[in-house]
């Protein structure tokens, strides 16, 4: 018994010092939580520590509730204003893999500057409210369709791209020379896209195989353009319910294209078609910009998810909603998460504005002062009646044809007569032209201009014209880039895979080149040796003039010059 007594004794005095221990520790807690509240004015409300023990000086002070609303946590009134939260000093935590937990690192902490609440968009720095978002395209097709200045510019801007031959290129799959067939890292690749093939076709039994030798061999690279070619350039048809083929041409998507100049954005929908083993497009149908309504996006606020649209079909008005991944849209000038952008017109408004008013002045100018301005003068003692009939006479009267007046007779200095404009009037077309220039000049389009400026040069003119079709192939270069990076990786992963490799759309030709300039530049590259006839520069030549390709048979020999052709030679 006593030792018993003894060891309760004991056990009695270890609980009591745990206890005066852990007592201390929760004192240390929360003053280290009261200096945190402090410094961030974040007040934890639910801590375990606060609940059971009375709080310290420093944890009874009231903080602001800023952070609180942020993490969900409820918030005291803010008494005080915020103290601003120190910046984090770099290197104090690198935010690096390894370092930090993976759903932090891979995590979005900034934000657009675009709000879409509710998927509706604003632009927070357009200062016209007639011109934000869907709101400013009835504007667009007023300016678009209706001023023979801009229609000028927009077709000045699209016809080189349009007229543009259009070409998809192979990947390049030998671009690293350690990567060259037989490498260790070359075998290796091969078989990681081996064992991403063999787990796709296990995990995807509806994933159409690919055929040939390899993944990411140059051979595989070009029959895998040469589908994606075929498909695009002729192969965007299918049949009607009534049976006739329904033919898209190339054109006529490169035009929907370019419509992001007009409103600010573009899109296309892929519509898919199973042709025997393979997966095609069938067409790429035009979204109008006009039907676009809203733009759902993830929670980062800048991930496009969907895009709604409402607009007429199958007899009746209804809202669409388009998936992301079915659809290639184009945004001209895209600033943060503005998927409507901001138009080419949009540059133009202002000049588009005031010279619409200025040509309604000049048409009010032209009706009167073609006739010139009518004048009554009453005799004396005319009446209020007389007066108001005068009145009326004159301001109704108009230049036309059956214009006239029948005065009775009287006294010859009172009447109708006509007085012409007196003074200094000013001329309203000089100020039309300079808003005619700067619409054009929004889209650096100055060589449309030189045949009414006072002063210019073939020379300017040249140099007006290179730099703006440099603008244009940057259009171009973006209208491919949206449509290899959309509808062709679509197409190529459907038919070969995630990891098969994807050729590119490319805009060729843009900044056209004339006959003359080509062959002068070819001349003196030939005499100073830096170049020599080869299969690739006899390519680049007819693709430049857009000859025929070059055939192996029936070749005729020029005056003086021998030609062997396989075992045989010809003799010019």
């Amino acid at each position: 018994m006593k030792s018993h007594s003894s060891g309760n004794g004991n056990q009695t005095k270890l609980l009591d010092r745990e206890l005066r221990r852990a007592e201390k520790l929760a004192d240390r807690l929360d003053r280290v939580l009261a200096l945190a509240e402090r410094e961030t004015g974040f007040r934890s409300q639910d801590s375990g520590f606060s609940e059971t023990r009375t709080p310290s000086p420093e944890s009874r002070t009231p903080v602001p509730g800023v952070w609180a609303q942020a993490y969900g946590a409820s918030a005291p009134l803010q008494t005080a204003p915020v103290v601003p939260v120190p910046a984090p000093t770099p290197g104090d935590r690198p935010l690096a893999p390894g370092t930090v937990p993976r759903g932090e690192f891979e995590a979005t902490f900034g934000i657009s500057g675009t709000p879409i609440p509710s998927g509706f968009l604003y632009d927070l720095g357009e200062y016209n409210p007639e011109l934000a978002g869907r709101s400013a395209l009835p504007t667009y097709e007023r300016m678009r369709r209706g001023d023979a200045q801009v229609r000028a510019t927009l077709a000045a801007c699209k016809l080189p791209i349009q007229s543009a031959k259009w070409e998809v290129v192979a990947q390049d799959t030998t671009s690293h020379p350690e990567r060259s067939e037989g490498s260790p890292e070359r075998n290796t690749e091969i078989l990681r896209f081996a064992q991403n093939d063999k787990r796709r076709a296990q995990n995807d039994s509806m994933r159409v195989s690919s055929t040939g030798a390899g993944r990411a061999t140059e051979a595989k690279a070009k029959e895998i353009a040469a589908f994606v070619r075929d498909n695009l350039f002729g192969g965007l048809e299918f049949r009607t319910s009534t049976g006739a083929w329904a033919t898209q041409n190339w054109d006529d998507v490169v035009r929907n294209a370019l419509l992001m100049l007009d409103f600010g954005c573009a899109a296309h929908e892929d519509v898919w078609a199973v042709d025997g083993s393979r997966v095609r497009l069938r067409k790429l149908a035009a979204r109008l910009p006009l039907t676009f309504y809203r733009w759902h996006t993830e929670l980062d606020g800048e991930t496009l998810v969907a895009l709604e649209q409402y607009g007429y079909r199958g007899g009746r008005y209804l809202n669409v909603t388009l998936p992301a991944e079915k659809i290639a849209l184009f945004t001209y000038n895209q600033e943060g998460a503005n998927f409507w952008g901001t138009a080419l017109l949009r540059y133009m408004y202002p000049h588009w504005y005031v010279k619409s008013n200025l040509y309604r002045m000049d048409s009010i100018a032209c009706e009167r002062n073609a006739l010139g301005i009518p004048v009554w003068k009453l005799a004396p003692g005319f009446s209020k009646e007389d007066r108001d009939a005068a009145y009326n006479f004159v301001t109704q009267l108009a230049a036309h044809e059956s214009t006239g007046a029948v005065e009775p007779p009287g006294d010859p200095a009172t009447g109708l007569r006509i007085v012409g404009v007196e003074g200094r009037v000013r001329d309203i077309l000089p100020s039309i032209q300079h808003h005619n220039v700067m619409i054009s000049r929004a889209a650096l389009a100055l060589f449309m201009d030189l045949a009414v400026a006072e002063r210019g040069s073939r020379a300017l003119g040249q140099q007006h014209g290179d730099f703006f079709l440099l603008s244009l192939q940057n259009v171009a270069d973006q209208v491919a880039a949206v449509m290899t990076n959309t509808s062709v990786r679509r197409l190529v992963e459907f038919n070969f895979g995630e990891d098969a490799p994807a050729p590119r759309l490319v805009p060729a030709n843009v900044q056209a080149r004339g006959l003359g300039e080509i062959v002068d530049a070819l001349t003196k590259f030939a005499q100073t040796g830096l170049v020599v006839s080869e299969d690739n520069l006899r390519r680049f030549i007819r693709q430049e003039l857009a000859l025929p390709e070059e055939g192996k048979t029936g070749v005729v020999a020029i005056r003086g010059e021998v030609v062997t052709e396989g075992e045989d030679q010809i003799k010019g």
